[in-house]
């Protein structure tokens, strides 16, 4: 009898469109996830512009962020240069991280 049922097509069906309506579903029914982190604690970092050298405070974010007034990609993170007394375009985030020029907060 099993073996009739294993080889019967509309078994595999029925099989096939329950796992599809319980994977539809099942999302559906459970409770959103939270943020992996609050917005209030993510740490706010500067940013320049590197066409007009805007200096920005954002969020600090892995990817290039559009200028408030014009809208193109242009603001990445920026880091102080003591010498110079100005803030110019940093290196990707992961490289400042790695090289200690950002820190987490506490």
């Amino acid at each position: 009898m099993l073996k009739d049922a294993l080889g019967d097509p509309r078994a595999w069906t029925a099989a096939v469109a329950t796992c599809l309506a319980a994977w539809l579903v099942v999302p559906a029914l459970l409770p959103a996830r939270p943020p992996a982190v609050d917005e209030e604690k993510i740490a706010e970092i500067r940013y320049v512009c590197r066409e007009s050298g805007e200096v920005f405070s954002r969020r600090a974010t892995a990817a290039v962020l559009p200028h408030p007034e014009t809208g193109k990609p242009t603001l990445v993170p920026a880091v102080y240069d003591g010498r110079r007394k100005q803030w110019k375009p940093g290196p990707p985030p992961e490289v400042m991280h790695r090289k200690g020029l950002l820190r987490s907060a506490p």
